[in-house]
């Protein structure tokens, strides 16, 4: 998830060097001196980087960072199992010197944390940690959230349920296996079409606490998945012809996991990609059984597993 950057930032475009893997944990963009995190006092450090509540977890600046690696104090969750034997790291025998070239100077990668709002970077390069920094008081052992990382994980699930059966072809209907949303527009999209973002149900998802996003976070709060996606209605464009980001399509298609696995997203996921190469104990943000479509508390490590081997799995 990315933040507009404040007044006086200047965006900062990586180039990579080598071919590596480079995962940050972005907060946003923001130009400080090279002395300290970006932002610090901005994002509650004299505080001590506070968590908040539910109702100012996401938009109030002062609690962010401390909200953002510990989501599970804030809403009910799932635990995803750890694997027996963790996909290993090896240190690369001494830091490796990183840089990048950008508006033709040269630049290191602590010029790049100095210049961005980033909690946690790590760079891997054939299973090694050539880098590994933390910013605002962060630590390795700290989960943080991937918001919408986690729809890459929901999209493999679809993958999974439909080689196992449980899913006969991505063009049916959703509610052919999700009888609640019969009727609704959401309910006639088919599954490839969810994949795809491509239902042509109207979904307005700007981030300004008045999106629809907004109304569909509230409304499945209070009411459940099936409730909130059923109050949208509007079809504004044929579905399959026009790619729209909307987060509702991946909980419509993690409510569907739910209907043909009979379990969790993240009990299904846990025996089959969490848990098959090493991952740590963790936690995932869950209301009713599908709410890792919105995002999952990792370790940094881990989400780097997922993208070297395949597999979430971590210690």
């Amino acid at each position: 998830m990315a933040f507009a950057p404040a007044r006086g930032s200047r965006p900062m475009q990586q180039r990579r060097i080598f071919s590596t893997y480079l995962l940050a944990c972005f907060l946003g963009a923001l130009a400080v001196p090279a002395f300290a995190a970006p932002d610090e006092e901005l994002l509650g450090k004299d505080k001590g980087y506070p968590v908040g509540t539910r109702a100012n977890w996401f938009f109030d600046e002062g609690v962010r960072v401390g909200s953002f690696s510990h989501i599970d104090e804030i809403f009910p969750y799932n635990r995803l199992g750890k694997a027996e034997s963790p996909l290993p790291f090896v240190a690369a025998g001494g830091e490796t010197k990183l840089g990048y070239r950008f508006e033709n100077q040269s630049w290191t990668l602590d010029d790049f944390l100095a210049h961005q709002r980033v909690t946690g970077l790590l760079v891997i390069k054939d299973g090694a940690v050539l880098f590994e920094r933390y910013q605002y008081d962060r630590k390795p052992s700290d989960r943080f959230i991937s918001h919408s990382m986690a729809k890459s994980i929901v999209s493999l699930a679809v993958g999974m349920a439909l080689a196992e059966g449980r899913i006969t072809s991505l063009d049916d209907l959703i509610s052919k296996y999700v009888p609640k949303l019969a009727g609704s527009a959401y309910g006639e999209t088919t599954i490839r079409s969810a994949l795809r973002m491509s239902s042509g149900v109207q979904f307005s998802e700007i981030y300004d606490g008045k999106d629809d996003l907004t109304r569909f976070v509230i409304a499945r709060g209070r009411e459940g998945s099936i409730s909130a996606l059923r109050q949208f209605e509007t079809r504004d464009a044929e579905q399959g012809t026009r790619f729209h980001y909307a987060s509702s399509e991946t909980v419509l298609l993690a409510v569907l996991l739910r209907e043909v696995t009979g379990t969790t997203l993240s009990q299904y996921l846990t025996t089959r990609l969490l848990a098959t190469d090493g991952r740590r104990s963790r936690r995932d943000v869950d209301h009713d059984g599908g709410r890792l479509g919105s995002g999952v508390g990792k370790f940094q490590c881990d989400a780097a597993r997922l993208r070297t081997s395949g597999n979430a799995a971590g210690q």
